[in-house]
């Protein structure tokens, strides 16, 4: 079963809902700073409280795990009042370090009483990385790194036909926002199209929320540079692996990440991936080329230019055994 803390209806719902039930605590959007910065901390209240609720009406549980830095405390501390035996709290994001992107003073304090509280009430802890375990725990040392795992089966590179055409086609996977930072892939595409004109764009992903901007944001700006037919919008249900298996190149230039799962998956397709130096460099299995955003798009152009001038645009294939799915409870 699942807990969801919005109203919103999902792409997997319909699918995940065969194997399980899907329960909300739907939390309200504020629109003000002001309200935004209470919300932190009276969300708190709210998801402990809904939790609580929940958990004594539901007392068939033997585990709750919740991977959302902001909700593991109240969720932990919940369980823990309703003597679940397992508690997992675990964090998949890194610390952000940009200064656009650092924890304002009100969230490093929310953050304090989140690791306090998961501390004291959780059974078990996990991070994504070293990093993201000291993030969320306060001092992660000793806390066991559970990095994420690829299906094996489901990108088998075998699976699908090679592609022969030698043109750059770049691919993005990831829910549009700020810190994604698709606006700037588009740039990277503006500048190669001048030296590669069959160049192309394709996204995968979906806006956070309906009233999110980014989406509209990001089609005016592929309009006012007049890359409409070399950018293409896929819905997040689209077929990964076969749209990886058409691609050249990843594209990773977020802001602030943990560690992307589709690095891992690009890679064992044999897609080479460039990435964004504020992205952990855990998720390198040999052919990421890792890249400032400060250089601009033209030296991330350039930067794909020259590789694919060197290695071509073809496949390369890496060892990712140790990120085989079928491991994970090795």
């Amino acid at each position: 079963d699942v807990m969801l803390l919005s109203d919103t209806v999902g792409y997997y719902e319909e699918e995940f809902s065969r194997y399980g039930n899907i329960y909300r605590i739907p939390l309200p959007r504020r629109k003000t700073r002001i309200g935004r910065i209470l919300a932190v901390f009276l969300e708190y209240g709210k998801v402990k409280k809904g939790m609580k609720a929940f958990l004594r009406s539901h007392e068939s549980y033997d585990a709750v795990h919740c991977h959302n830095l902001r909700y593991n405390a109240p969720c932990m501390a919940a369980a823990y009042r309703a003597k679940v035996p397992v508690r997992i709290a675990y964090c998949a994001v890194n610390k952000p370090e940009r200064r656009e992107f650092r924890d304002r003073l009100y969230f490093r304090i929310y953050l304090k009483l989140c690791s306090f509280v998961s501390n004291r009430c959780c059974t078990h802890k996990f991070g994504v990385t070293q990093n993201a375990a000291d993030y969320a725990f306060g001092n992660g040392k000793g806390v066991p790194i559970k990095n994420p795992t690829v299906d094996f089966e489901k990108f088998d590179p075998a699976k699908y036909p090679q592609s022969t055409d030698n043109n750059i086609h770049l691919l993005m996977v990831g829910s549009y926002s700020t810190r994604k930072n698709q606006k700037f892939a588009v740039d990277v595409l503006n500048e190669l199209k001048k030296d590669h004109a069959g160049a192309t764009l394709t996204f995968v992903g979906y806006p956070r929320s309906p009233k999110e901007t980014y989406l509209p944001e990001l089609k005016e700006k592929v309009r006012a540079l007049q890359l409409d037919d070399s950018v293409t919008f896929l819905p997040q249900d689209a077929d990964i692996p076969a749209v990886l298996a058409e691609s050249s190149f990843l594209l990773i230039p977020s802001l602030q990440e943990g560690l992307p799962n589709v690095a891992l998956e690009a890679q064992k397709m044999g897609v080479s991936c460039f990435v964004s130096t504020d992205v952990s460099d855990d998720c390198d299995c040999g052919i990421c080329t890792f890249l400032p955003l400060d250089e601009g798009a033209a030296c991330w152009a350039k930067a794909i230019s020259d590789y694919a001038q060197k290695h071509g645009t073809g496949k390369h294939y890496v060892d990712m055994s140790q990120w085989d799915n079928r491991k994970i409870c090795e």
